[in-house]
């Protein structure tokens, strides 16, 4: 209900007011009225209250001046108004000159007046009490014998024993006034129900939704806001008091969205931007906030079952250390895909954490209850790989297993299917991958009865797809429906800081396994980490951090330290001259043991080790299984 307030200067025109309103027939609007004229502070301070003010005259430009943001509404003084008051003169007083005074001249003109009336006009425009007797002097001093003007004008002429006449207010005007405030309050009462449909969504949101001013001063927050900052209101803060960096400064009008992780209160957070311009033209962010754990919630009952079989995820968004800003995008991003349903194509070079964000999706889906199930297609023969992703039929082979056996693709049915090194598999079996993604559907080595699964794909490569394709050794077909949603991990050499970050969090993992104390890292030590290019990646970089702790205990980490650790001679400022690679048969004829442990500090598949030394993969794996060693 929208509250009016009526201000009646004199009582005849209450009596007005209620036969128009109750014509009128209103029942949206409650009416109320009051006693009151003039300007002082003190008879409009209780006007700002009400949702409209209906008033008249010098009083209308006095509560505009007192209340700038209060809806009000003139009762203004029409030409048939004035007329009236002058017909009054004519009859009483027959003058030859009157004074008019009136908050607004934009009636009929002096020439009209003069020729309705006969009588010689003079008019001021007079806004404000204080000016009043001023006015009057004016007129006086003019000729004028007779002022007209509004109930404040007349009760001064009255004080001073000078002659006037009251302008009355007519129906016709009252009625005006009326039906202008029903518009506004109709008007008022949209925009009212408006806001607070937008200010019941937006406290009723789940996550934090913070908006600023281009100057990051709050203008608005939700009550999650309010909850999550422990703050009871905070427009009127500056953002940076709560959100890291300069981010708003980033989605400014004439810049893009923005999506990112950020650690926030100590949680982490998936923050989504967008710039805003408002109605009076002023920029803005429009900021909200989820916290990324709840990506990730799940059925604890099922997913214990699950991991009592080995199939399921481990990782989470929370395991992942980044603090580059390309890094934290990326993560918002994979949150996002996370969501959705689609299969996930992640490249980079090997040690990059492809895996790692595979299973964080994973986890963060709705899938996450379901099994997660993870194959590399580069470490398995043609034959056996087909046999573990499709599984075989009851006599299939000879040495096939009594009763058959299921396919990763059936096992992992409801869930996730990781494919790792995808572009290592060989062409007829991709054929075979594309009717499972086209169809949703298995037949199994061996067998004539077709399977349906319901599995996501997500699948993870280092090599260039596209030139695979080009080349006849990966299918475009498949391609296209393993990329639906493509992710790329940038090497670990473009992620400035996060080399420090990453070490730090390796050595505090491995002092903790190891039960010592964690070691003090110099600067010069990180110093030293960036010299080098990191080939193998943030699996490579994680080895180093465990041999240093293996070799150096809590002893403090310092350059010395990192340049007297074996790591594999990749350093950037090495020369091409320098570089004394073995050969083929340097490898070929090595103890297994040094092979081995080449193959682990180098970070790279054994796909790309293989190629590395010149021995096909195959060799590799037998040299490794003879000698006792888990590839």
């Amino acid at each position: 209900m929208i509250n009016v307030l009526v201000v009646i200067p004199y009582p005849e025109i209450a009596s007005n007011f209620e036969r128009v309103i109750s014509r009128l027939n209103v029942r949206e609007v409650s009416f109320s009225t009051t006693f009151s004229y003039g300007t002082s502070d003190s008879s409009i301070e209780s006007f700002g209250s009400y949702d409209i003010v209906v008033v008249r005259g010098m009083t209308y430009y006095a509560v505009r001046r007192k209340f700038p943001e209060l809806h009000a509404i003139e009762i203004m003084m029409s030409n048939t108004d004035v007329l009236n008051a002058l017909y009054e003169v004519k009859m009483k007083h027959p003058v030859a000159k009157v004074g008019i005074i009136l908050p607004d001249l934009t009636i009929s003109g002096h020439d009209v007046l003069k020729e309705l009336t006969g009588f010689d006009v003079e008019a001021l425009q007079v806004d404000d009490e204080e000016m009043i007797d001023g006015a009057i002097d004016e007129l006086i001093g003019k000729g004028c014998k007779i002022i007209i003007g509004g109930l404040t004008v007349s009760r001064i002429c009255q004080k001073r024993g000078i002659d006037y006449e009251h302008i009355q207010t007519s129906d016709v005007t009252i009625e005006r006034a009326i039906k202008d405030t029903l518009n506004m309050a109709r008007s008022l009462d949209r925009e009212r129900t408006r806001f607070m449909l937008t200010r019941t969504i937006f406290d009723s949101m789940p996550g934090v939704m913070i908006a600023t001013n281009r100057f990051k001063t709050i203008i608005d927050a939700n009550d999650a806001a309010e909850i999550f900052f422990n703050e009871k209101k905070l427009e009127g803060h500056k953002l940076d008091d709560f959100y890291p960096g300069n981010a708003a400064d980033m989605t400014i009008k004439g810049h893009e969205s923005l999506e990112i992780v950020h650690k926030i209160m100590g949680t982490e957070m998936l923050v989504s931007q967008a710039p805003f311009s408002g109605s009076d033209g002023e920029d803005g962010v429009l900021i909200t906030m989820q916290k990324v754990e709840q990506f990730f919630k799940t059925e604890k009952k099922v997913r214990g079952k699950i991991g009592e079989k080995g199939l399921s995820a481990r990782y989470h968004f929370s395991d992942i250390v980044a603090d580059n800003i390309a890094m934290r995008q990326l993560i918002a991003k994979a949150i996002r895909y996370a969501q959705a349903d689609g299969n996930v194509l992640l490249t980079g070079e090997t040690g990059t954490g492809k895996e790692l964000f595979v299973q964080s999706m994973h986890n963060a889906s709705q899938r996450a209850s379901r099994p997660f199930v993870a194959i590399n297609c580069a470490a398995i023969s043609e034959q056996l790989l087909e046999s573990e992703l499709f599984g075989y039929a009851d006599g299939a082979f000879t040495g096939a297993r009594k009763g058959g056996k299921s396919g990763l693709f059936e096992i992992a049915d409801g869930g996730t299917i990781f494919l790792d090194e995808i572009g290592e598999m060989p062409i007829n079996l991709q054929a075979k991958l594309l009717r499972v993604l086209q169809e949703k559907e298995i037949r199994k080595v061996g067998g004539d009865e077709v399977v349906p699964v319901d599995v996501r794909i997500m699948s993870a490569t280092n090599q260039n797809i596209p030139e695979l394709v080009e080349k006849g050794l990966f299918r475009r077909d498949l391609y296209y429906r393993i990329n639906l949603l493509a992710l790329h991990i940038p090497p670990l050499r473009d992620r400035g800081r996060d080399v420090d970050l990453l070490f730090s969090h390796f050595i505090r993992l491995n002092a903790d396994s190891m039960s010592i104390q964690v070691p003090e890292i110099r600067a010069d030590a990180f110093a030293a980490l960036h010299k080098y290019k990191w080939d193998g990646n943030i699996r490579e970089l994680r080895n180093v951090a465990e041999r240093i702790m293996v070799l150096n205990g809590s002893l403090p980490v310092t350059a010395e330290i990192i340049n007297s650790i074996d790591i594999p001679k990749n350093e950037v400022i090495e020369s091409e001259e320098e570089k004394k690679p073995l050969g083929k048969k340097d490898y070929k004829y090595m103890n297994p043991k040094d092979l081995y442990e080449r193959y682990l500090s180098s970070g790279l598949s054994l796909a790309d080790f293989s190629k590395r030394i010149g021995l096909s993969r195959t060799t590799i794996w037998r040299r490794f299984k003879d000698a006792g060693f888990q590839k």
